[in-house]
C-alpha cells in the first residue's frame, strides 16, 4: 500500500500538479486516504498473531499487521518487512473508542503527517449538535 502511495504522489509531482506554483499559492493540498484518521462502527478485531519471516536483507525492518477500517468493516493487513531509509520510527495502529465509533489510526512512519477524514469530522459535529441540543 505504501509503494502505491508513494507511486500517486510521484506521479502527481511528475505531471505539475504537486510542483505548480499557482496551485501553491491557492493552497491546495493532496489527501493521501491510507494516511486518514477514519472512524469504525464496531470495535476492532483482536489481533492476529504472525510469524515473522527471516529477515530478507541487513537493513530491513518488520512493520506488524493491523486491522484497516475499509468500507464498511476492518480488514486485516498483514505485517511485511520494509526498508528503513530515514522515514523515522514505525508507529503502530491506533484503535481509540469514541462514543458509539472507534477512532482509527492507521499505522504509518513518523515522518508521516495524519489527517482528519471528512467522516471524521462529520461524526464529531452531529455529536457537538446533538450534545448542544439536549440542553435546550
Amino acid at each position: 500500500m505504501l509503494k502505491r502511495i508513494v507511486g500517486v504522489i510521484t506521479t502527481l509531482l511528475l505531471t505539475g500538479i504537486g510542483g505548480s506554483a499557482a496551485m501553491a499559492q491557492v493552497g491546495v493540498s493532496v489527501n493521501v486516504p491510507g494516511l486518514q484518521i477514519r472512524l469504525g462502527h464496531t470495535a476492532p478485531p483482536h489481533l492476529r498473531h504472525e510469524r515473522i519471516p527471516p529477515r530478507p536483507f541487513r537493513d530491513a525492518v518488520w512493520l506488524a499487521g493491523s486491522w484497516d477500517w475499509q468500507g464498511n468493516q476492518w480488514v486485516w493487513i498483514p505485517g511485511r518487512w520494509e526498508r528503513a531509509e530515514h522515514r523515522g520510527s514505525w508507529v503502530k495502529a491506533r484503535y481509540v473508542r469514541e462514543g458509539d465509533a472507534w477512532r482509527y489510526e492507521p499505522a504509518h512512519w513518523s515522518s508521516q503527517k495524519l489527517v482528519e477524514s471528512d467522516e471524521y469530522h462529520r461524526y464529531h459535529n452531529d455529536r457537538n449538535h446533538d450534545r448542544d441540543h439536549r440542553h435546550d
